[in-house]
Parts: structure tokens; sequence; C-alpha cells
């Protein structure tokens, strides 16, 4: 007798009921159902669980782009870097360079204020000596000093007006330089000021850019060991399910050949009755068989769903 050929319950999608331990299969899907007491129980197959391929090659693409995000970060990171060392390196020479040239301006300055301090007291001097000259030689009756000061009016109007001239034009030449060192000095302090803003925004993006690799660094831990626990999932739920299907195998082993040796023992009994006796029971046994064949038809065949 051929071996029979047991079709379970089959259909597109999943059950919506099955019996407490009726099986089905989706031929869509392919994937395994069973019924239990609290309703249809996914167990097995590819759209209920991931192939380990699968995922390992989930795993393997997420990590090729953690990866190359990492390496491209670290490559922005390390330009980003090199430009603010740069600009940091010719912020430092100019600011340098500008300090170096108001100290030498101020020096500049300074020096000439000196100058000119100096031939203002020589110019001084000279006109002293030379009033002192016009009293010693004045007549006596110039000896009031509305007289005195007449007579240098008279005689020293011309030194008078080129000293005015030059009292003026040191006065305009003062105030024109302190105005000039007012405005450098401001200048000045913006593009301080400027150049702390610089660092400052530097700064920023700087920790930006760390925490940036800090976050990148958790986020593919956590993916890693999510990865992981699904992988160590999949592999305990493969193993339970292999598990069961083995138990089923086995059971069913057992009650077929519980079943084979029921029927051996039947056939010995047969054969150790009479010829008529033999023919009726193995009539009777033939047309039992088929009548339990015809109803196990609906039994082995689990239809559709």
């Amino acid at each position: 007798m051929a071996n029979p050929i047991l079709k379970i319950k089959r259909g597109s999608g999943t059950p919506v009921s099955l019996q407490v331990g009726e099986i089905a299969f989706d031929t869509t899907n392919k994937s395994f159902f069973i019924g239990t007491a609290e309703g249809v129980l996914p167990i097995g197959g590819e759209h209920i669980f991931a192939k380990k391929t699968f995922v390992n090659d989930a795993v393997a693409a997420e990590a090729s782009i953690r990866s190359s995000a990492d390496s491209t970060l670290t490559s922005n990171l390390n330009s980003e870097i090199s430009r603010a060392t740069a600009a940091e390196g010719v912020i430092s020479a100019g600011l340098a360079q500008e300090l170096l040239d108001r100290a030498a301006a101020v020096s500049a300055e300074a020096a000439l204020r000196v100058s000119g301090d100096s031939a203002l007291d020589g110019k001084i001097t000279t006109e002293k000596n030379r009033v002192d000259a016009i009293l010693s030689a004045s007549q006596a009756d110039k000896d009031s000093f509305a007289e005195i000061v007449t007579l240098i009016n008279s005689v020293d109007t011309t030194n008078d007006t080129a000293f005015a001239g030059y009292v003026t034009s040191n006065n305009a030449a003062l105030a024109s330089e302190i105005s000039t060192r007012g405005a450098d000095d401001t200048a000045l302090g913006l593009r301080i000021d400027g150049v702390v803003s610089a660092a400052t925004a530097l700064t920023t993006r700087v920790s930006a850019a760390e925490q940036d690799i800090v976050d990148l660094g958790t986020d593919l831990a956590a993916e890693t060991s999510a990865r992981q626990s699904a992988i160590s999932s999949e592999a305990t739920t493969r193993a339970n399910a292999d598990t069961t299907l083995q138990n089923n195998i086995d059971a069913e082993a057992s009650t077929r050949s519980t079943a084979d040796t029921s029927l051996s023992n039947r056939i010995t009994s047969l054969e150790n009755a009479s010829a008529d006796s033999r023919l009726d029971a193995v009539e009777a046994d033939v047309a039992d068989h088929e009548t339990r064949l015809s109803a196990m038809e609906s039994v082995i065949d689990g239809g559709s769903y």
C-alpha cells in the first residue's frame, strides 16, 4: 500500500480561526499556524521569523552604514579643525601685527611729542631772553608795565604772530593725533571682539561635533545590542519550533507504530481463523476500511480556509 499524502489546512494569509491543535499553512507567505485555546498562534515560516541570512545581511548593512557615517563625520571634523586652526593662526598673526603697529605708532607719537615739547621749550626760552634783553635796553621813561608791553608789542609783532601760529598748528596736530589714536583704538577693539566671537563660535561648533560623535557611538552600540538580541531571540524561537516539530513527528510515529501493531495483530487473528470466517472477516474489514477511508479523506486533507 502506497504511503498516504497528508495535507493540512491551507490558504492565503493568517487563518481566522483553528481548532486547538489544528495546523494550517499560509501558502502565500510560507508560514505555519496552530490553533490554541487563546486563538491562532504563528509557529514558523519566512513571514513570521526573519531568516538568519536576512538578519546577518541587515546587521552587516547597518554596520557598513554606521562605519561610512563615522568616517564621513571624522573627515568633516578633521577638516573643520584644520580650517579653524588655520583661521586662528591667521587671526593671531593679524592681532600680533596690529598690536606691534599700534605700539610703534604710540612710540613714534611719544617721540614726536617729546621733540615738539623740547622745541617749544627752546622757543619759549628764546622769547624770554629777548624780552629780558628788551627790558634791559629800554629807556628810563619806559619803566611802567603798560609802556613795556606796548614797546614789546611794537618791536616783536612778527615773532608773536609766528609763535601763535605754531601753538595753533601744534594744538591742531595734537587734536588730530588724539582723534586718530581714538579711532584706531576703537577699530582694534572691534577686531579683538571679532576674534573673540569667532573663537567662541568655533568652540561651540567643535563641542557640537564632539557631541555628535558621542551620540553616534551611543546609537551604534544600541543598534548592535538590538541586532544581537534579535539574533539570539530568533535562534531561541527556531530551537523551540524545531523541538515542537520533532515532538509532533515523534508522536505521529508512535501513533503510526501502534496502528501498525494493531493491524498486524488483526491480520494474524484472521490468518488463524477458518477460510470462511476469515473471508467474512476480511470482507467486513474491507467494508469497514472503506467506510473509515471515506471518512478519513476529509480528515487527511485539511481543506482550505
